[in-house]
């Protein structure tokens, strides 16, 4: 049975009805994150968004901070393996197979150990781990174990810390757990899939992220990427090499194509964009007057994780 609606349900089940209608309003969009914002059912990417909406300034906590972080582990062996004569030392390329292991699939899970299942993947790298870090004294690796620390320690593995069909898909779940709409009424938000995408990328946008360590960086929309799709990046600086390492790592990409989601003064900016943006209509528009187009710094050197 579901819960007795409040005035507040009926508040937000009437925005929610007028998304389905049709009648399509970013406002809408934004008081259904917030409002439902401590009723997420678990679902990771509503609650995410719903904190992003609540604290835009400053990020130091949740799934994409973490996925910089993992991220910055996974990268680092390797600036180190090109830049560094001795190389990355034991203790970052076993971080990295940790980290690897986090930000992996399922299916890649699968793939890497043999057709492990996440759990005894990641109890038989856990040992191998163990065994590896104690050195001699840490005994001999199994065959399996010294498939997974090769495998998960000894590459990049990367996805997204948020997706499109995601983020849409953990919107109608929470909006149904919460009484507001029913299961047979998901398909009527079909019209309102691109906006709350839109929605997503302007919330993320211009969040600043603290990883803990005095390092940090930016979230900056755009659609600088092979696709031409809407993107969020995060923009994050390794220092202590010949030239600043700045990564440009996504973390919520989209599925939406940039030329039919944007404003014409964007359609020569690719990004990543450093000017505020917001929604009209069902397109993203810049606020206020564009600068010119910067240089490339050719101190730095970029590496994109499309």
């Amino acid at each position: 049975m579901s819960r007795s609606m409040t005035l507040h349900d009926q508040q937000l089940k009437a925005r929610l009805n007028r998304l389905m209608s049709g009648d399509l309003r970013a406002d809408d969009v934004a008081k259904l994150y917030v409002g439902m914002r401590s009723s997420s059912y678990g679902r990771v990417s509503f609650k995410e968004l719903a904190d992003f909406a609540a604290h835009p300034d400053l990020r130091n906590r949740g799934p994409v901070t973490d996925r910089i972080r993992d991220m910055r582990t996974t990268f680092r062996p390797l600036v180190d393996r090109a830049l560094n004569p001795a190389g990355p030392n034991i203790d970052q390329i076993l971080a990295r197979a940790e980290s690897n292991f986090r930000m992996a699939t399922d299916e890649q899970v699968a793939r890497l150990s043999g057709g492990l299942g996440r759990r005894k993947a990641a109890s038989v790298l856990e040992s191998a781990i163990e065994k590896l870090r104690k050195g001699a004294g840490g005994g001999s690796l199994s065959a399996t174990e010294e498939l997974l620390a090769l495998n998960f320690g000894d590459r990049v593995i990367w996805n997204p810390a948020l997706r499109a069909q995601q983020v849409f898909e953990d919107f109608k779940h929470v909006m149904i757990k919460n009484g507001l709409m029913t299961a047979a009424d998901g398909g009527k938000l079909d019209g309102a899939r691109a906006l709350m995408i839109l929605h997503a990328v302007t919330v993320m946008h211009g969040a600043a992220f603290e990883l803990g360590d005095g390092m940090g960086g930016v979230l900056q929309a755009g659609y600088n990427n092979k696709d031409g799709c809407l993107e969020v990046t995060a923009d994050l600086r390794l220092e202590g090499y010949p030239k600043v390492i700045s990564l440009k790592m996504a973390m919520f990409w989209t599925d939406l194509l940039a030329k039919d989601h944007i404003g014409e003064m964007l359609m020569d900016r690719p990004g990543p964009w450093d000017f505020p943006i917001e929604i009209q209509g069902c397109k993203l528009y810049p606020i206020g007057n564009l600068l010119a187009l910067q240089e490339i710094d050719v101190g730095s050197a970029t590496v994109d994780f499309p």
